[in-house]
Formats: C-alpha cells, structure tokens, sequence
C-alpha cells in the first residue's frame, strides 16, 4: 500500500504541477499577441479547462497516506514535511488564486498579453516550489 500511495503523490505532482507550467507557456505565446499563430495556439490550448492542474491538490493527502504507511514511521514535525506541506499551500494558493482564474480569462480571450504575462511568471513560481518540495523529499532533512 506504502508504493502505490507514493507512485500517486509522485504522479499527482508530475502531472499537477506540469500541467500548471504548461499553461504558463501557452501564457507566454499569449502575452504576444501580435506574433503570427499566437492568437490561434492560445485559443487552441486555452479552448478547454485544464483539468489536470486540479491534481496538485491531492498531493499532501497522498503524501501524508504515504507517510502513514511508511515502513519506518516519518514524523509530521520533521523539516521535510512541515516544509513541503508550507510549499504546497503556497502552491494551492497560487492555483486557486492566480493560475485557474487567469486560464480563464485567457479563455475567454480577455486581455491576452498582460493575462499571459501573469500566467507565464505564476507557473515560473510554481515551477520553482515543485523543485524545493522535490529537494525537500528526496533529502528528507530532521
């Protein structure tokens, strides 16, 4: 049970979190509107909702699954944990607040160039938070 809920919360992020910077590529096409097919691959990309990004949020649920089942217990209170939990709000956050509702006015076709200027720098921060959770988990510093 311990590697299937580990293969999940890895999967979950893989796909959660590049699911978000793909989208914050697509952002970068669209904050040049004016370039030729940038209008047309933005409103081929942003055509229907990005769905998989929803899978950032199970991964603590799953890692905290993983963690439970752990053959040599891991403690809540280690760094690693309490880290990647603290990595992952943020993340949730800049999911909920940013990313979905930028993704959709890009839909939407409002406002491309400063909407996928916000998505592009949003998906680079998320970027940059999967690789601290990911040193974080693999380290697993006390």
């Amino acid at each position: 049970m311990y590697d299937a809920l580990v293969v999940a919360h890895v999967a979950c992020a893989l796909i959660g979190f590049g699911s978000v910077a793909l989208s914050g590529v697509y952002g970068a096409i669209a904050r040049r509107p004016q370039t030729p097919r940038s209008t047309d691959e933005t409103a081929r990309y942003f055509g229907s909702p990005n769905r998989a990004g929803w899978l950032l949020l199970a991964v603590p649920f799953l890692g905290a699954g993983a963690l439970a089942m752990r053959p040599t217990k891991g403690d809540i209170g280690d760094v690693w944990v309490a880290g990647g939990l603290a990595i992952w709000a943020v993340a949730a956050v800049l999911l909920l607040a940013v990313v979905r509702p930028v993704e959709g006015r890009l839909r939407r076709g409002v406002d491309l160039a400063s909407s996928g200027r916000l998505l592009m720098w949003a998906s680079v921060a998320s970027d940059v938070m999967f690789v601290a959770a990911l040193g974080l988990m693999v380290t697993q510093p006390k």
